[in-house]
């Protein structure tokens, strides 16, 4: 017999029971009933019917032997897409006049469709009049960081003492940026960037194409990012969350900036910049 795939869709939604325990048994495994009525803080009357429900459609499972209930392998399947679903829904709706006016287009396409893994973000509105200058929240949390990644298609001064501070404390930097950021920085900090170059704590990493209009930030607390608007203009918004979801999206995203870009150091020998191998145009200025 064929199913209505409606019902299956209203037999989901149209609970937030039914969809709270198929979340609560996708995130935390098999439960017994006492330990789903603990999590949900619901009653056995309430939640009982609910489950038959699910039973009904094979989307939860009943283990006698164990007494507790998990999802069905179709289930997993379903619920992992539902969540997913759930969380671009929720961080669209927290901020929905920032969202719709962003560019996500540079964001790879398998980061972007987990999206919704920024979960309780703040947004930090920038002074007109410093809109290059970073918010003093974000300031105040880098410095405290023990380690901080950053991916950037934009030049922002601020970034070369911001770094700076975080090598006197000891802690780990590794940044990538594009090659005509990369000149910016080499042409205005020519010191500062030989200092980073040659650093133990610090990588330096250069595309020769183009991060996107976004600049990305993740430490071992929170996770940061400033996002173009449609019409590729830079408002100076950061967007920050501390949820662990986010820093591992954020680390992600981080990795795949990475992991498409060239090692920019000074050969100790020769004392000249080297881009993995190869000398590049600025090398003679050390």
């Amino acid at each position: 017999m064929r199913l209505d795939p409606s019902c299956l869709i209203k037999t989901i939604f149209l609970s937030e029971k039914r969809k709270n325990v198929l979340v609560l048994l996708l995130k935390e495994g098999p439960k017994s009933i006492d330990e789903i009525k603990e999590a949900l803080d619901v009653n056995s009357s309430a939640l009982m019917p609910q489950i038959k429900k699910l039973l009904k459609w094979d989307l939860v499972t009943y283990d006698p032997v164990e007494d507790n209930y998990k999802l069905s392998d179709m289930g997993v399947l379903i619920v992992e897409k539902i969540e997913e679903f759930l969380n671009i829904i929720n961080i669209y709706v927290e901020n929905h006049e920032y969202w719709e006016t962003r560019d996500l287009s540079e964001i790879p396409y398998h980061m972007r469709k987990r999206i919704g893994n920024l979960k309780h973000c703040e947004l930090l509105e920038a002074d007109r009049d410093c809109l290059f200058e970073f918010h003093p929240t974000f300031v105040e949390n880098v410095l405290a960081s023990k380690y901080v990644m950053m991916a950037s298609s934009t030049f922002q001064p601020q970034t070369v003492s911001i770094f700076s501070k975080l090598l006197k404390r000891n802690a780990k930097v590794s940044f990538v940026l594009t090659e005509q950021v990369f000149d910016k920085f080499f042409d205005d900090f020519p010191d500062q960037c030989k200092c980073f170059l040659s650093h133990e704590n610090m990588s330096v990493s250069m595309r020769s194409g183009h991060i996107g209009p976004l600049t990305l930030v993740v430490t071992n607390n929170f996770m940061a990012l400033w996002l173009f608007d449609k019409n590729g203009r830079f408002d100076g918004t950061t967007l920050l969350s501390y949820e662990e979801s986010a820093l591992k999206w954020g680390r992600e995203l981080f990795t795949y900036y990475s992991s498409i870009s060239n090692m920019v150091y000074i050969d100790p020998d020769s004392g000249k910049m080297e881009f993995t191998g190869y000398n590049i145009t600025k090398a003679s200025k050390f």
